[in-house]
C-alpha cells in the first residue's frame, strides 16, 4: 500500500526545516548524499514513518551504517509511488529530479563537512589564542565558511523548491495513470486492483461498521452458452448500472472479475446492509431483461450475494475471505439469496 512520494508532501517552510536536519544526519553518519539516501533521511527526519525509522535504526545497529542495498529497497517500499514504478515517462522525469537532488545534496554535504572542520580547528586553536590577528583571522574563517554552507544550503533549497513544482505535475498526470490502473474498462467501475485499494484504505479507521458485500451474478456461464457472450457482456454492463443506481451516496463499487462485484459500505452494520443487499436481489430478479440487438427476453436472471462486516482487528483478507464464504453458501443455497453470519 503504500501512495505518494512523502518527502514532497510538506509545504516549502516545513520542506527547508526538515532539509536542514536530514542533511546534518547524513553528515555525522557519513551517509554518501545519493537520491535514495536523501529521500529516506528526509523522511527518517520528518519522523513520519515509524516503521521506516525502525529498519533504518535497526540497519544502523547492525551495519553501522545505511548500506547501498538497504538504501534503495527501502526507498522503493516506503516512499516510491506504485504508479511511479509502473509509468516510464514520469519515472524517467523522478529520474531526472532524482539526479539533480544527489548533485545538489553532495554540494551540501561537502560544504557542511568542510564548514565542520574549520569550526572544530578554529575550536582547538582558540584554546590558545591570544594574538589578536590570530583570532581576527579565525572569526574571518568562520564567517567566510558560514556563508559559503548557508549558500549552498539557500541553493539547495531553490532546487527543492523547483522539484516540488515539478513533481506536482509529475503528481496531476499520475494521477491519470492511477485511475488507468484501477478502472474496469467494461464497465468504468474500479476494477479488483481499485477496490484493494479502497478496502485496504478504509479499515484501519473502520469500528466494526464497515461492510463488504460480494455480489455475484447466477450462472452467467450458462447464460454465455445459451445467449453467446455479447450477451454475458451486456448483462454485466446491465447489472452494473443498476447496482449502481441503488446504491448509498457513500458507498464504493467494483467489478471484480466475471459477473462478480464488491460494494464497501462504510459506517454500516451488517443488519442494515443484509436488508441492502435483499432490496438489490429483488431489484435483481425483478427485471425483465431483453438484449438490445436482437430484443430476445432474457430467461430470469438473479444474483447471490455474500454480506461480511469487520469484526474487531480483522485483516482486510480475513473480511473478503468471510464475504467469500457467505457467498459460496449462498450459491450451495440455491442461488437468488443472501448469506451472512447470524
Amino acid at each position: 500500500m503504500t501512495a505518494e512520494v512523502p518527502m514532497f508532501q510538506h509545504n516549502t517552510k516545513q520542506a527547508h526545516q526538515l532539509m536542514r536536519s536530514a542533511i546534518p544526519l547524513m553528515v555525522k553518519l557519513n551517509i554518501p548524499p545519493t537520491p535514495y539516501n536523501y529521500g529516506i533521511w528526509y523522511e527518517y527526519a520528518s519522523n513520519k514513518t515509524p516503521k521506516l525509522n525502525q529498519v533504518v535504526d535497526r540497519a544502523l545497529r547492525r551495519f553501522g551504517s545505511l548500506p547501498a542495498f538497504v538504501s534503495r529497497e527501502l526507498f522503493h517500499e516506503f516512499l516510491l509511488p506504485e504508479e511511479f514504478q509502473q509509468a516510464s515517462k514520469q519515472g524517467i522525469a523522478l529520474k531526472d529530479l532524482a539526479v539533480n537532488l544527489e548533485t545538489d545534496t553532495a554540494v551540501v554535504s561537502r560544504e557542511l563537512k568542510k564548514f565542520n572542520h574549520t569550526v572544530q580547528q578554529s575550536k582547538k586553536v582558540l584554546k590558545n589564542a591570544s594574538d589578536p590577528a590570530q583570532i581576527e583571522r579565525l572569526a574571518f574563517l568562520l564567517e567566510q565558511g558560514t556563508f559559503q554552507a548557508n549558500q549552498a544550503i539557500e541553493q539547495f533549497e531553490r532546487s527543492l523548491s523547483a522539484a516540488q513544482e515539478e513533481l506536482a505535475s509529475l503528481r496531476s498526470e499520475l494521477s491519470n495513470v492511477k485511475k488507468s490502473t484501477e478502472l474496469d474498462a467494461m464497465t468504468l467501475l474500479a476494477n479488483e486492483k481499485g477496490f484493494e485499494r479502497s478496502l485496504f484504505s478504509l479499515v484501519p479507521h473502520a469500528e466494526d461498521d464497515l461492510t463488504l458485500l460480494l455480489i455475484d451474478i447466477d450462472d452467467l456461464h450458462g447464460i454465455n452458452q445459451e445467449y453467446g457472450n455479447k450477451v454475458g457482456t451486456s448483462l454485466i454492463k446491465y447489472i452494473a448500472k443498476l447496482l449502481s443506481g441503488h446504491l448509498p451516496e457513500h458507498s464504493f463499487l467494483a467489478r471484480l472479475n466475471g459477473g462478480r462485484f464488491a460494494v464497501l459500505l462504510s459506517e454500516t452494520e451488517l443488519s442494515v446492509a443484509s436488508k441492502l443487499a435483499e432490496s438489490l436481489r429483488q431489484e435483481v430478479a425483478t427485471q425483465k431483461i431483453r438484449y438490445r440487438n436482437t430484443k430476445t427476453l432474457l430467461r430470469p436472471v438473479s444474483v447471490s450475494i455474500g454480506v461480511a462486516t469487520l469484526f474487531g482487528d480483522e485483516s482486510p483478507t480475513e473480511l473478503v475471505e468471510r464475504a467469500q464464504h457467505y457467498l459460496l453458501y449462498a450459491k450451495r443455497s440455491g442461488k437468488n439469496c443472501i448469506a451472512h453470519h447470524e
